[in-house]
């Protein structure tokens, strides 16, 4: 952990100082898509002023990783488990598709729900929806506004030739009521989404504390902005795809200037955590927006560092800020950490325990989050895909790869001034990364032996630049252990194809629930 202002002790002084009694707000903004280096902590030519701030006045997460695309990602989130347990561990959820995140589990809205949070859903589902009782209002959350499939038009909400827009509420008799919103047919989604959740946060009853969950649309292909945004990169981004891209985190950043003035006018802003990060890495060059995650290796679908390593923050006023902290944090654990706030406030584990979750993958975090001890994983499973015959392992600061780990080019960013790239950007993260410049290229055909094996040190070569499996076999021989453990763990993928049963022309246009149960 490093600190930008002041030392770290004070962290833990003013951490143990808070009310163990208050239950914190909480409000999770997740970006879908998001490079490494799109962001302006990361990327300074990005115009995101509220998150920005957030991100510099909170605590920068360094090392958060989540999983290489977005339905495994949002159900390691939602139930602290790794996909490969839940048959979510390859490839994502697509329309139609007759399986989802199993009802059996148990996720966050509910375990917040229990504990006296109010708990709502705005923006992307993407964990199923061939029942009903798969969407977000029968698993814990109080209402839902927003889209169940995986991408869709931002203006006139259309994924696969048939609309998309709901919002859903629970019915007295246990169904969903759920109204199509054809009225947000050509308003931007990012604005829907903003105005929405400030309508959540105004319309919040202060006398239980709010559990917010805003997975955002942005910047999820296609590549769509308002041109007041757009005309915002004007001189400064010559490419069109980045400058695009660019202008689309900037209206997300006016999302969430929305929501926290909100949070301020109804005075929930000094009780409120916010969360802040990506379900994946940018996609690469040619499939991408025009996302970057340079120097990280990699981007969406890969298991390389520039897939699975997020852009991420926490902010509050009940915590200290400006540090960055390098503890190693994985996407499964918010479920655990997230309860642990709900029963604890912010107090660190020495001072309240929260409650204990059987069989699940995350660690309760708070304590390394907030500088109160280090974190309590020394590992994560990137993932096993027994249909793509490929691994990957995290283990201390070595992350070893079994079989084919996905496209692994580097991409800078497009530049209009080649001056600033080279001094600003690329200086800064050459010192911050330990970045060899002097990169050793692993050739493609090494990765489509599905019995080859990689080894990288993430933390002293974080761009991935040295195999170095051959110097460390012992190493190699533990992580290969480790992985036929959770070999064991594993279920089989539950992809299936699209039911013609869920044809949108059979439900008035519409994507819509069309089984008993799935």
């Amino acid at each position: 952990m490093r600190r930008l202002v002041s030392c770290v002790w004070l962290l833990t002084l003013q951490v143990l100082t808070v009310n163990s009694l208050t239950q914190p707000n909480i409000v999770m903004m997740v970006a879908d898509d998001l490079g490494w280096a799109d962001m302006p902590w990361h990327d300074a030519l990005t115009i995101a002023p509220t998150l920005t701030s957030l991100a510099n006045s909170g605590i920068i997460l360094d090392r958060h990783y989540v999983q290489p695309i977005c339905s495994p990602t949002r159900s390691a989130l939602m139930t602290g488990k790794y996909p490969s347990r839940l048959g979510l561990n390859h490839d994502t959820i697509n329309a139609g598709e007759p399986y989802g995140l199993m009802v059996n589990e148990t996720i966050i809205s509910n375990y917040m729900s229990k504990m006296g949070y109010a708990t709502h859903g705005v923006g992307k589902w993407h964990l199923g929806y061939c029942s009903w009782d798969l969407t977000p209002v029968k698993r814990g959350f109080d209402s839902f506004y927003g889209y169940y499939n995986g991408h869709e038009t931002y203006y006139t909400k259309v994924t696969h030739n048939f609309f998309d827009f709901r919002s859903d509420t629970p019915a007295q008799n246990g169904s969903v009521n759920s109204e199509v919103v054809w009225s947000v047919n050509e308003t931007y989604s990012t604005v829907n989404y903003a105005n929405q959740a400030a309508k959540v946060v105004h319309d919040h009853d202060k006398n239980k504390p709010l559990f917010l969950y805003l997975p955002m649309q942005s910047v999820h292909n296609p590549n769509e902005v308002p041109d007041s945004y757009f005309q915002m990169y004007e001189g400064i981004v010559e490419n069109v795809k980045r400058r695009t891209l660019l202008a689309m985190i900037t209206a997300m950043d006016d999302a969430a200037e929305v929501v926290v003035s909100a949070l301020k006018q109804t005075d929930l802003w000094e009780n409120t955590i916010f969360i802040f990060f990506s379900d994946n890495g940018g996609p690469l060059k040619g499939i991408g927006n025009g996302q970057v995650n340079y120097p990280l290796r990699g981007g969406k679908y890969s298991y390389w560092e520039g897939g699975i390593r997020s852009s991420s923050f926490v902010h509050s006023p009940l915590l200290p800020g400006g540090i960055i902290n390098e503890e190693l944090l994985h996407v499964t654990d918010w479920l655990p950490t997230l309860t642990h706030l709900a029963a604890c406030g912010v107090e660190p584990s020495s001072k309240c325990s929260g409650p204990y979750h059987k069989d699940i993958d995350g660690v309760n975090q708070w304590d390394a989050i907030v500088g109160a001890g280090k974190s309590n994983r020394t590992e994560f499973l990137v993932n096993i895909d027994p249909k793509a015959k490929n691994s990957a392992l995290r283990w201390g600061p070595w992350k070893l790869y079994h079989g084919n780990p996905g496209k692994g080019d580097w991409v800078p960013p497009p530049r209009i001034n080649e001056e600033l790239y080279n001094s600003q950007f690329t200086e800064d993260l050459r010192e911050r990364e330990k970045f060899d410049s002097d990169m050793e290229y692993v050739m493609d055909t090494e990765w489509n032996d599905p019995d080859s094996i990689m080894l990288f040190d993430v933390v002293a070569d974080p761009a991935e630049t040295r195999e170095v499996s051959k110097a460390n076999p012992d190493v190699v021989k533990t992580m290969l252990d480790r992985l036929e453990y959770y070999q064991s763990r594993t279920t089989p993928p539950r992809n299936c194809p699209r039911d013609p049963a869920s044809d949108p022309a059979k439900f008035g246009g519409v994507w819509t629930p069309w089984l008993k149960s799935c």
